[in-house]
């Protein structure tokens, strides 16, 4: 499938820097005149800009991943320079993915407050730790090149969402008109990415591990690794080291920002609550 959308690494690589473009001008023209344009009362507004800042790092971040790819395990990117290196990558990522959940993390908080339902509250506390945690595990295989730390990173990755999910699902029930709707929309796509990770991400991670395994592979420890993320990497455009990584990287620099605006420019929460 990816072969016959992308057939070549560079057509790949020119379409991930559209992308780029599009959403840096969406982050710095559209959404800022819709927000100023939207009238929140002060209980909203704190959260809202809150909401355009992190959206504003997770954005910028992508678009850098987007115009530098690299492969972190594999030590790989596509330009030939320091800042394509796995160490650069992964330190850019860390602070982006951060900065998305923590919008996952203020959209249930802002939810729990005008519902009053603790249950929410509680679950909106709960992401950020767990996707710290994952971030930790995936800096583990960044270092060490053991594909199991990224095993257990996506894996925690499901998990947060799912607890998102449930946050919506508990939501739901208290709104009406478009909050409901926007609701209703969240869950799916909360199930579509958890089926993501569980059937191609994770499995896709163990196997590496497997194969590496039986291999008798010999990882980094992770002070060496760490010099090594960012000082070894290998400028390629070779197709089939960058088959996978295409996949998951369309969709991540695409239509994750994409949710990103969406959560931005979300219904405010404290109107069409049932009473």
């Amino acid at each position: 499938m990816i072969a016959s959308i992308f057939p070549t690494v560079s057509s790949w690589w020119l379409t991930l820097c559209v992308i780029a473009c599009v959403n840096l001008l969406i982050l710095f023209v559209g959404i800022p005149r819709k927000h100023r344009a939207r009238a929140y009362s002060q209980d909203l507004l704190r959260f809202r800009n809150l909401q355009l800042l992190f959206c504003s790092i997770y954005t910028i971040g992508c678009a850098f991943r987007s115009f530098l790819p690299a492969s972190q395990i594999k030590r790989t990117g596509l330009v030939d320079v320091w800042l394509n290196s796995s160490g650069m990558s992964r330190s850019v990522a860390t602070i982006a993915e951060l900065a998305f959940v923590i919008q996952w993390a203020l959209m249930l908080a802002e939810v729990a407050r005008f519902t009053g339902n603790r249950s929410i509250a509680l679950l909106s506390r709960l992401i950020v730790p767990i996707i710290f945690i994952a971030e930790i595990f995936s800096w583990y295989t960044c270092t060490t090149t053991n594909y199991i730390g990224t095993a257990i990173e996506e894996s925690l990755w499901a998990v947060a969402a799912g607890i998102t999910m449930l946050g919506l699902i508990l939501a739901r029930p208290y709104y009406s008109g478009v909050q409901r709707k926007f609701l209703s929309f969240g869950i799916p796509v909360c199930i579509g990415y958890i089926l993501y990770m569980i059937t191609v991400d994770i499995p896709n991670y163990l196997k590496n591990w497997k194969l590496d395994e039986a291999a008798n592979k010999i990882y980094l420890s992770i002070p060496a690794g760490l010099k090594d993320a960012f000082t070894n990497w290998q400028a390629t455009s070779s197709y089939e080291l960058w088959k996978y990584e295409m996949l998951w990287m369309t969709l991540y620099f695409s239509v994750a920002v994409w949710l990103s605006f969406t959560i931005v420019m979300a219904p405010a929460w404290n109107r069409n609550l049932k009473r």
